[in-house]
């Protein structure tokens, strides 16, 4: 997955960045790149000191007596989300999206338990994304592709360094954004990344994938093997989860020229980031087929949290041996021939308070974005 590996993340002054991911010690919390964004953290012992005595030099100009009575803060109010930490709305928004998601695993002919071959997934009780176990044959034969790919490490080796963590400024780089006047675009994208690695994670936990390495001894990856299952690919589930939401962000701005142009490349950097994790050798293809069908269904998902309400489009993915190309992802038939079909699930995922309210703010950055 991609986010076990950075520590900058969301997190102070290096958050809008994007290195952090999910990972560092963000992995025995799940708030990912929202761990510890915000926290006011401690003084040094010499502060600490000089607050103490200057404290108690003052305390006599404020009089004696009780405090004067301030008025409640609003209970429950959804613009109190102005008022908290960025780690703190961070896990709002993850209780949020982790409340309507729900799975079921077992086998193609609908019987839960035994012989576990695909999951289920679904988002406020309804169907979300099915993802079937791929069987040994189609692992193997997808090892020579990951061979073929070792081919571009050389030329893509800084991408692949640098996407360890989730690769927030290469949206940025496609989208004009800046950490002074994007701040809740980016908190958008962090929060659409974590959602996605959660899910990735409960189907790579049920399928339970080897890597390439672990069937192919000449795959010899370029990175640590990460230590969890192959399939999906959770580069390619937040990448494209985020590539959804963002294209929506964009349509709803209004103010880019050349949204169109932007659009094609945000999702032609969704397959670039799940393509370098197979030139690295720690995925096959099919795991980006597999992230990308999920990713999207998670980024439709988020939009329905944000109160955008769009359709929930349901795809199922049954591995078979191709290579991956967002060309192929985006055409029906050619999907098809990969094992990709979709249906209309009918609605979409309930709204939020936390999300619709981030989706607001993110929203009214437009003015930041013009061309």
């Amino acid at each position: 997955m991609s986010a076990y590996g950075g520590f900058g993340g969301f997190g102070g002054f290096g958050g809008f960045g994007g290195f952090g991911g999910f990972g560092g010690f963000g992995n025995f919390t799940g708030l990912g790149g929202f761990l510890g964004a915000g926290d006011t953290g401690s003084y040094d012992a010499f502060t600490v000191a000089g607050l103490l005595t200057t404290s108690e030099a003052l305390e006599h100009l404020a009089g004696s007596g009780p405090a004067p009575v301030s008025a409640e803060i609003p209970a429950n109010d959804p613009a109190n989300m102005a008022r908290w930490a960025v780690w703190v709305r961070g896990s709002l928004y993850v209780s949020e999206f982790l409340r309507g998601l729900d799975w079921q695993v077992g086998n193609a002919a609908g019987q839960a338990g035994g012989d576990v071959n695909m999951v289920t997934l679904k988002f406020d009780g309804t169907p979300m994304c099915t993802l079937h176990r791929p069987v040994p044959q189609t692992l193997q034969d997808q090892c020579r592709h990951v061979r073929n790919y070792a081919t571009l490490r050389e030329e893509r080796g800084a991408e692949i360094a640098s996407q360890l963590g989730f690769p927030t400024a290469y949206f940025a780089m496609l989208l004009g954004l800046h950490g002074g006047q994007h701040a809740h675009t980016f908190e958008l994208i962090t929060a659409t990344q974590v959602a996605a690695a959660h899910a990735a994670m409960v189907v790579k936990n049920a399928l339970a994938v080897r890597r390439p390495d672990q069937i192919d001894g000449r795959v010899m990856p370029m990175l640590p093997t990460p230590g969890h299952g192959s399939f999906p690919s959770a580069h390619a589930t937040e990448s494209y989860a985020v590539a959804t939401v963002l294209s929506k962000l964009v349509e709803a701005w209004g103010s880019l020229a050349d949204h169109d142009a932007r659009n094609r490349m945000l999702f032609g950097l969704a397959e670039r980031i799940a393509v370098n994790r197979t030139v690295a050798g720690v995925h096959y293809p099919i795991d980006s087929w597999a992230g990308a069908a999920l990713g999207s269904a998670v980024g439709r998902a988020v939009l329905g949290r944000c109160g955008r309400n769009e359709p929930m489009i349901v795809p199922s993915y049954a591995p078979v041996d191709c290579d991956f190309f967002q060309y192929d992802f985006a055409d029906p038939a050619r999907a098809a021939a990969c094992g990709l079909t979709h249906a209309a699930a009918g609605g979409s995922a309930g709204r939020g308070d936390g999300f619709s309210w981030l989706w607001a703010q993110a929203e009214a950055e437009r003015q930041c974005v013009v061309s």
